[in-house]
């Protein structure tokens, strides 16, 4: 199976997945820090797949666009940091995610941000 590998991945990202919702709020995982990733400031219209939020469902536009590995897949409201130490570094909401795994083609995570 062909994958996408570490050195194909330029940049690294924080990310703090989403674990559920409790009595008291949302409950977030352990940050995941120094992830290779591949980010791109790229606007485009995607579907908000966010349970909670007031434009579900709708086309929202997204800002940023994240390539991971597989291992890395988190879901919708996470948060993730991207291009920390330059002044472009910021901390985004996931709006949608699609996991893409295939025989003979790099399997990836996509991440669409705020």
């Amino acid at each position: 199976m062909a994958r996408l590998r570490k050195n194909h991945l330029p940049h690294r990202v924080t990310i703090q997945p989403l674990e559920g919702d409790g009595a008291e709020g949302d409950i977030w995982g352990e940050p995941r820090v120094d992830r290779p990733a591949y980010a791109e400031q790229k606007t485009r219209l995607v579907v908000d797949r966010r349970a909670n939020s007031p434009t579900k469902g709708q086309e929202v536009t997204s800002t940023t666009f994240v390539v991971l590995l597989l291992a890395d897949d988190c879901q919708p409201r996470s948060r993730v940091t991207v291009w920390r130490g330059t002044p472009r570094a910021r901390t985004s909401e996931v709006i949608d995610s699609a996991y893409f795994e295939y025989r003979g083609t790099p399997s990836h995570v996509e991440l669409y941000l705020e």
